[in-house]
């Protein structure tokens, strides 16, 4: 019977060992298994399909020779972002966009104006004279530019290591103008005459504000989509009010000083795909001190 004793004590001892190891292997598993903190940095790719326009009250009021035509314009390039935790980030993009206005009017109702163009279509009609452009009836415009915007935004979001969340930013935005183009009735007209160039009657840079309100989807493989109803919104004159140009011996003002500002604007949809550089944090193991049992 002692010695049966004896047998069933050193299993007793054998099985609490065991399990206090278990336990103990259990918990250390469980300190340093990865858990990924939605902090980091987070690259990716950006799509824009919306409205542009080029907003001037002296236009809008201008009636029947001067209407405003729906333009649409896409934009595309790369953006570079940091999440300080899983609402607040910041993000920097870098994209190519087309901008401009389109516009449509009565050749009969135009009123020539002395001292540069106080309406657009006083321009348009000039151009269209100088570039051999037929020009009578009804016609049609269109303003095109190519610029870098570079906006600089504060990022908020809901929990974003949730499969959908609510995300949204805003910030200033660098415009810097590429390229301008001015065509009439279908036709390019050029500025030669005026020995400028289209690019000569904007200015080269100028700053925006950016809005954004949409939602982001967590993918597979650190991968995240989003969709924002983008808006930007012009804070400054686009237009050189100070170019002048070369007419009959003398310097002639491109623009009316008596002509409101024009602003830029555009809205539409943007599409996003980023991959997360997702930080993960320090684990520090904690070390089991198990007790000998005396047999």
């Amino acid at each position: 019977m002692k010695l049966m004793k004896k047998i069933s004590d050193r299993l007793n001892v054998v099985t609490a060992i065991s399990t206090r190891k278990c336990v103990a292997a259990g918990c250390l598993l469980f300190i340093g298994a990865p858990s990924f903190a939605q902090s980091g940095f987070d690259f990716g790719l950006k799509g824009f399909l919306g409205t542009s326009s080029l907003l001037n009250s002296t236009d809008q009021a201008a009636g029947p020779e001067l209407d405003y035509k729906n333009s649409i314009k896409i934009a595309g390039g790369i953006s570079g972002g940091y999440n300080f935790n899983k609402h607040i980030g910041v993000e920097l993009n870098v994209l190519y966009a087309k901008q401009g206005q389109s516009y449509k009017g009565e050749v009969s109702q135009i009123t020539p104006s002395a001292n540069g163009a106080l309406i657009l279509s006083d321009e348009f009609a000039s151009l269209a004279a100088y570039n051999n452009v037929a020009f009578s009836g009804n016609y049609t415009a269109d303003i095109s530019t190519t610029c870098i915007k570079i906006p600089v935004l504060f990022r908020y979001t809901g929990d974003n290591t949730k499969g959908v969340y609510f995300s949204s930013f805003i910030g200033p935005q660098i415009d810097i103008l590429n390229s301008a183009n001015v065509q009439v009735n279908g036709q390019s007209v050029s500025l030669a005459a005026y020995n400028i160039k289209e690019e000569d009657l904007y200015k080269k840079t100028t700053v925006d504000a950016v809005l954004g309100l949409g939602v982001g989807i967590n993918l597979p493989a650190n991968l995240v989509l989003s969709a924002h109803l983008r808006f930007d919104y012009g804070l400054g004159d686009v237009e050189n009010k100070s170019e002048t140009v070369s007419a009959f011996g003398s310097s002639v003002r491109v623009y009316s000083s008596e002509r409101a500002a024009t602003n830029n604007a555009t809205g539409g949809l943007l599409i996003s795909l980023n991959y997360k550089l997702v930080k993960k944090p320090v684990t520090k193991s904690k070390t089991h001190t198990v007790s000998k049992t005396k047999s």
